[in-house]
């Protein structure tokens, strides 16, 4: 059932009974306004009939958009990736260029469905028949793609089963009973079934059922010559997911092609009642899912030795040796391996360069499909553990890499555009790969921690003169001792000079700091100039060592003294004592009117202003900061003037007057904090504001709040879009309250985090809990981010950036010790060989 082009009108049908009463009551559910229904009824009973008519209808009357899909083995539509697809492909959607995984389908086909909105937009129709044949459907209804569905939009699920599995489903599909009609389709009486060409054992009572059916098939069998073979073939078959050619039986068995057919020809005609072998690829299939059912139960003594079959087929065509895999085990082996519940070990296969080939988009399609499943088994395992042990950190890693390399290799598209750039963005996952190490090495013991620098070394030493971006070499560099780093401190100038992005500049001060002195003060000078001596240039942020700031401060002396003062503003923190003392001396002489032009500027000079400049300070407010010159006049003993200031600039607003007086509370001693006046600003916030203000002073907010106070008000905004904020407020209170309560506020950051739909953007909070997650908890949020979380998924992106092992490398520690740390810095050591087998 796909979507259909507008030709004719449909055909008349002579419905039974139970069809008619079932096809008026979806006449009715089309023009209410309910957007939902739930088809229902036992096997055979008529829904797909039902179903296809009613997409010939809608697409007959109306200029709506109709999309449909027959889930089912004998469709080969079992899982849910592959539905989504399918039904986005339908409303319109190139699902191909780049292939997507099932997290992305979900969340586009949510976009697009709770998007139908406007009354000048045209309904959309979404026909799900079959939907219990779906194998792995989100059972929780927060997973459900089809949950929220705009005003335009209808959707119609059918099933086979009773009222009870109706309701059952309508709850999985996250739909309120208002909103979801329930259709019951009985089955036909035995002469409407015999009138209609409809099986007897559809029919209301007819015959027993399809389990009678196959009690007789089986009868049959095994009165017959070579009726045992028979029986073996049903029994494979029934446990396939999508229909079997001679090929794939021949695997199976563990025979050749030119046998296996042959054998087919001997067996099936006595399997006429319950098989098919029709289509392009003469592929086997049950008549109707009901028989294979029927067949399953009926067979399930012989379980244990048709999975033995199904593993031993698999085991050969997953082999990276292996030459021969048919199209069938190509596509459905990890299926069979997640849904048996196999070892994690036995399904790392499908994260081989050799199995996720850039033949094609849809070869890619597949191969995600199997490293989600893979990745989903890794969950299943770390719930299990309740923490992620050194073997599950290396699957979850090599899983996570193969999954980028698939995402990259979607973007370049190289078997259409056979002189694609792959070297680009194999050099950026080059780059990645060393600072995920760098990161991975600050979690392990001093023993361990030159091991897994040594691979970020060479793996600059091998390929960093081709990396594009100075800031990654400058952080192996500095990593780096003697010789070698000024050798890829060479590497990091030469990308500063050939790099045209915005931190080609900073690039050049930070290799500075990292070669000769001489050799560092002509390429600081070099740098001046490529800037115009422009400082936010030169000093982007704080982030500058004391060495680079060194050969800048004295390269800077020639510049105009407006920028002169305003570059040494920005390197004040970096200097060491004397040359700090000297600058802030040469501040003061050059000191002019509104000579800071940035408030970051001005906030790096405050603390070492002297009484007068304070005062002058003070007459260029709001450029100076108000709360870096409050913090300084009570330094000085100013402390009424200092109040006064914050709350004269603060305004009326209780939210600003909070913020204000929580930065200056936090710098007053113990028992000179304005600690009742902050509470009773709070009590004039809206929870999600308290919240927010706890976020951003989670230390100030301990102090003058009190510590219950400050957790209370962080976990007490539940509003949905203030998940993140509770989230985030809660993990920054982890490092700020008393040691004994730092574990309960980062189980309550994870608990937010997970209730509030892993909101990424909280992630970067919850990295910075890592000390004080439980090991189950930090293992959990291992395995549901990693790459998961970035939003643009890619090679480079598994390894440094949002979601990446680089930003996660505290919870891989928490959540397994050393041990685990390690073992995923060998998988990123290893990850080199998509570069070699693709690049």
């Amino acid at each position: 059932m796909r979507q259909k082009e507008k030709e004719r009108a449909p055909a008349p049908i002579s419905w039974t009974e139970g069809e008619e009463r079932a096809r008026e009551a979806l006449e009715r559910w089309r023009a209410a306004p309910g957007p939902a229904c739930v088809l229902h009824g036992p096997p055979g009973a008529g829904k797909t009939a039902l179903c296809t008519r009613l997409v010939d209808e809608a697409v007959e009357r109306t200029r709506g958009c109709v999309a449909a899909v027959q889930v089912g083995r004998a469709s080969a539509l079992v899982f849910e990736q592959e539905i989504l697809a399918s039904l986005l492909e339908q409303l319109g959607e190139d699902v191909l260029h780049p292939p997507r995984d099932v997290l992305k389908l979900r969340s586009e086909l949510r976009n697009r469905l709770a998007n139908g909105q406007d009354e000048d937009e045209p309904e959309v129709l979404l026909v799900l028949d079959g939907l219990d044949e779906c194998v792995d459907w989100p059972r929780d209804a927060r997973g459900s793609t089809l949950r929220e569905l705009g005003q335009r939009v209808r959707c119609l699920v059918s099933i086979s089963g009773g009222e009870g599995e109706a309701h059952a489903w309508r709850e999985r599909l996250g739909w309120e009973d208002a909103d979801a009609l329930l259709v019951e389709v009985a089955p036909p009486s035995p002469a409407a079934a015999e009138s209609r060409g409809i099986p007897s054992w559809a029919a209301a009572g007819g015959d027993g059922g399809p389990e009678a059916l196959a009690a007789e098939v089986e009868r049959e069998l095994r009165r017959l010559d070579g009726g045992e073979v028979a029986l073996e073939v049903l029994s494979l078959l029934a446990r396939a997911l999508s229909p079997l050619d001679a090929e794939d039986v021949a695997e199976l068995l563990e025979i050749d092609d030119f046998t296996a057919r042959g054998l087919l020809h001997v067996v099936l005609p006595s399997l006429d009642r319950i098989l098919r072998w029709d289509g392009p690829a003469r592929a086997l299939r049950f008549q109707h899912e009901a028989l294979r059912v029927a067949w399953a139960q009926r067979s399930a003594g012989r379980d244990e030795a048709i999975e033995a079959r199904y593993r031993g087929a698999i085991a050969r065509c997953t082999a990276e040796t292996s030459r021969r895999r048919p199209a069938y085990f190509r596509r459905h082996a990890s299926a069979h391996l997640a849904l048996g519940g196999a070892p994690v070990a036995s399904m790392l296969a499908c994260a081989e360069p050799g199995w996720v080939a850039a033949a094609s988009a849809e070869a890619l399609a597949d191969a995600l499909l199997d490293l989600r499943r893979l990745r989903d088994r890794i969950g299943e395992e770390v719930e299990r553990c309740g923490s992620m042990p050194p073997s599950l950190a290396a699957a979850l890693v090599r899983c996570a890499a193969a999954q980028g390399a698939a995402a990259t290799l979607g973007d370049a598209e190289p078997w259409a555009t056979p002189d694609a750039d792959l070297v680009t963005p194999w050099l950026e996952a080059d780059a990645a790969r060393a600072l995920s190490l760098l990161a991975l090495s600050a979690e392990v013991s001093r023993s361990a921690r030159a091991g897994v620098l040594e691979r970020a070394f060479e793996i600059a030493e091998n390929t960093g003169a081709g990396w594009s971006s100075p800031s990654a070499l400058v952080a192996v560099a500095e990593a780096a001792e003697g010789e070698r780093r000024i050798r890829v401190a060479r590497f990091a100038l030469a990308a500063a000079r050939r790099s045209e992005e915005g931190d080609a500049v900073w690039g050049l001060v930070a290799a500075a700091g990292l070669l000769p002195e001489e050799e560092a003060q002509e390429v600081a000078a070099e740098a001046i100039a490529r800037a115009g001596g422009a400082p936010p240039a030169l000093v982007p942020g704080p982030r500058v060592s004391e060495a680079s700031a060194v050969a800048l401060e004295r390269a800077s002396r020639s510049l105009p003294a407006p920028q002169r003062i305003r570059v040494l503003a920005r390197l004040l923190s970096a200097l060491p004592a004397e040359a700090r003392a000297r600058a802030v001396q040469e501040i003061e002489r050059r000191w002019a009117p509104w000579c800071f032009e940035t408030r970051e500027e001005a906030e790096a000079v405050t603390p070492t202003l002297s009484e007068p400049l304070l005062e002058r300070a003070l007459e260029e407010v709001p450029v100076w900061p108000v709360h870096a010159l409050g913090a300084r006049l009570v330094s000085v003993g100013r402390e009424d003037e200092a109040r006064a200031l914050v709350l004269r600039w603060a305004g009326s607003s209780a939210g600003y007057r909070a913020d204000a007086l929580l930065r200056l509370g936090e710098a007053l001693p113990p028992g000179r904090r304005p600690v009742e006046e902050v509470r009773a600003l709070f009590e004039e916030l809206a929870p999600e504001e308290r919240c927010h203000r706890v976020k951003e002073h989670p230390s100030a907010s301990v102090a003058l709040l009190g510590d219950e106070a400050a957790l209370r008000i962080a976990e007490g905004c539940v509003e949905p879009s203030g998940s993140y904020a509770r989230t985030g407020a809660l993990a920054r209170l982890a490092g700020a309250l008393p040691e004994s309560m730092r574990a309960e506020a980062a189980r309550r950051a994870v608990l937010a985090f997970e209730a509030g739909g892993h909101d990424a953007d909280a992630l970067g909070d919850l990295c910075g809990a890592a000390p004080w997650i439980s090991p189950a908890d930090a293992a959990r949020l291992l395995s549901a981010s990693l790459l998961d979380a970035s939003g643009t998924p890619s090679l480079a992106g598994v390894f440094q950036g949002w979601a990446s092992v680089a930003q996660l490398a505290g919870l891989f520690r928490r959540a397994g010790g050393e041990q685990t740390v390690l073992a995923a810095a060998e998988e990123v050591a290893l990850a080199g060989r998509w570069l070699r087998r693709v690049g």
